[in-house]
């Protein structure tokens, strides 16, 4: 038995190792025949996340539909501009809130409660909404706060259950194919919307909250019905069927040992190690068998002493910084202001936007997974940059349309890759909350945003601004190619 036993060990050892992280529940296909553009054909092959896709759509969907009537409603009740934004604010302010605490529950309780729950109390907070009157625009505020803690709910259940499904080779083209979702859900929703307040319709301004309430509900119901359950037990997490305690692979981990192997043969001392590595089994080996929540700060204080980790998270608030300040407040201004765009023309700028980015997710998550994030996402950063100063600088109309196109493709490009990186700097155990940290930062770059370019933009013009906003994408891609690490297990060149 011994010799069996010592024989397979051998054989293994000298075969290539497994792309999954040891231990992991089994994710999509690895080697799949779809190409860089079928979507459709990945979701095909990999029905669990194609059931997330689902869910997430139909949320998206919920969320967008109410857009363009949220200011009309919100006026009902005799708002001023300020407080119209502060209703918009108030969905954002609860998911910057509540992110960590449920991440934290999601590694303690599980992923799939919260992907159901989630949309539930986001259905709670659209049908309060719907019939809220006594109370005015305070009572209105609360139960946009409560569709926004639904929307943190879900999101910490679900990017933790994409994270756990995939691998480093097929890791951005999992979270890309549920991108893929946000935006067709955000796309459809405003049609929706409209249609039922308005033209044909004419329900209201009230008739759409109750729609998104009712939607939130049928996908409440299609992830109690199809979401998987991928949390570990956590008793046994870290150790085997004979109970012997073992240090869980994830990336960060092989990464560790990859690191530890090269500083020994490069100084001949065999006690070198990664700091990767090395916090990676800290967590591991202290939260074995401990308790979830203390094993979920532990998690998130190692997390966050990771530059790499601190780098991306980052480069995330800068993103939703320049999306949010930038591409969603100022480009429409100059966009009216300097280059004479009617209503009709900045709606085809922003329909040939965002079919930009939707057509840019498949190759950027295929590239991402290729050759590894760092490679696709300092490039993109910086394309972004130059494309933002441009557009803010620049006075030709066709310069303006080709750089706002640059813009997006640079950014769709880099789709999944600053997520699928978050991912593998996180510990395995631990990994939602770390995760919803780092959600946490994007969405402190999503309030901060057009409120400081706003601001900016008063005091020296809306090109100059948006020409600012392009400083800090550079700013963000040198500290994060400054603190990054260099992936080489889970590219198709190491596989």
């Amino acid at each position: 038995m011994d010799s069996t036993r010592r024989s397979s060990s051998s054989s293994s050892s000298s075969s290539p190792p497994p792309v999954a992280e040891a231990g992991a529940p089994t994710g999509p296909r690895v080697h799949s025949d779809s190409s860089m553009w079928d979507v459709a054909g990945f979701l095909g092959e990999n029905r669990r996340v194609a059931g997330i896709c689902v869910t997430t759509a139909l949320l998206m969907a919920g969320h967008s539909c109410v857009a363009p009537v949220l200011p009309m409603f919100a006026e009902e009740f005799g708002a001023s501009a300020a407080q119209v934004g502060a209703t918009l604010s108030a969905f954002a302010l609860a998911r910057l809130v509540l992110n960590v605490p449920f991440g934290a529950l999601a590694d303690s309780r599980g992923r799939k409660p919260l992907m159901v729950a989630g949309p539930l109390i986001t259905a709670a907070g659209m049908l309060g909404s719907a019939q809220c009157e006594w109370g005015g625009l305070p009572e209105l505020f609360f139960w946009r706060f409560v569709a926004g803690a639904g929307s943190a709910a879900y999101a910490a259940g679900a990017q933790a259950t994409l994270a756990d499904l995939s691998h480093r080779s097929n890791r951005a083209r999992v979270l890309g194919a549920n991108q893929a979702a946000v935006l067709a859900g955000a796309a459809f929703g405003p049609v929706v919307g409209g249609f039922i307040s308005g033209a044909p319709m004419e329900l209201g301004v009230r008739a759409p909250f109750a729609a998104v309430g009712a939607t939130c509900a049928l996908a409440g119901w299609h992830a109690a019905a199809t979401a998987p359950e991928t949390l570990r037990d956590v008793t046994n997490f870290g150790r085997d069927s004979n109970g012997t305690e073992t240090r869980p692979k994830t990336a960060a981990t092989e990464d560790g040992e990859a690191e530890r192997e090269a500083a020994a043969a490069a100084t001949g001392d065999v006690n070198v190690a990664s700091s990767a590595g090395d916090e990676e089994g800290a967590i591991g080996a202290n939260g074995a068998g401990g308790d979830n929540a203390d094993t979920s700060r532990r998690a998130l204080r190692e997390t966050l002493r990771r530059r790499d980790f601190l780098a991306v998270s980052g480069l995330n608030a800068a993103l939703f910084f320049s999306g949010a300040g930038g591409r969603a407040t100022l480009l429409p201004l100059l966009a009216v202001q300097e280059h004479g765009y009617t209503p009709a023309g900045l709606g085809a700028l922003f329909t040939a936007m965002a079919a930009t980015s939707a057509l840019g997710i498949g190759p950027g998550a295929f590239l991402s997974d290729s050759f590894g994030r760092t490679k696709v996402i300092a490039p993109c950063v910086a394309a972004s940059a130059v494309a933002v100063a441009v557009v803010g600088t620049t006075t030709d109309p066709n310069v303006f349309l080709g750089a706002a196109i640059a813009w997006a493709l640079a950014h769709s490009l880099m789709g999944p890759a600053p997520a699928a990186y978050a991912t593998e700097a996180s510990p395995e155990r631990g990994r939602a909350v770390a995760l919803s940290a780092y959600r946490t930062f994007g969405d402190v770059g999503l309030l901060v945003g057009p409120v400081a370019l706003g601001a900016l933009a008063d005091l020296v013009g809306v090109g100059p601004a948006l020409a600012a906003n392009g400083l800090v994408l550079a700013a963000s891609a040198l500290a994060f190619a400054a603190a990054a690490r260099v992936e080489g297990a889970g590219t198709r060149d190491n596989r």
